[in-house]
């Protein structure tokens, strides 16, 4: 694994841990699932990257099957969370 895939398994595994801990710290639920969801993103970024320098493995695309997978589930779950984050990120 090289240097954008590496970055981008690590940047996938912040942002799941910090996203399924929004859900046990109720209180801080905006700033840990927006951040989660940041550095999920930040993955994804690093994944492209690394699908663009050909980089060799598959793991590069564990960030955005993470992305989708989690924006699946939590709009399918509970949608209102989303309008709750769009919400405090407006204000």
């Amino acid at each position: 694994m090289r240097g954008f895939s590496f970055f981008s398994v690590v940047f996938a595994v912040i942002g799941v841990l910090l996203f399924w801990s929004s859900y046990i710290f109720s209180g801080m639920f905006e700033s840990l699932m927006a951040s989660g969801f940041v550095f999920l993103i930040m993955g994804s970024l690093f994944c492209y990257v690394a699908v663009y320098r050909s980089e060799k493995g598959k793991a590069k695309f564990l960030s955005v099957v993470a992305l989708f997978f989690l924006s699946f589930i939590v709009v399918w779950s509970d949608p209102f969370q989303v309008i709750r984050l769009l919400t405090w990120m407006k204000n």
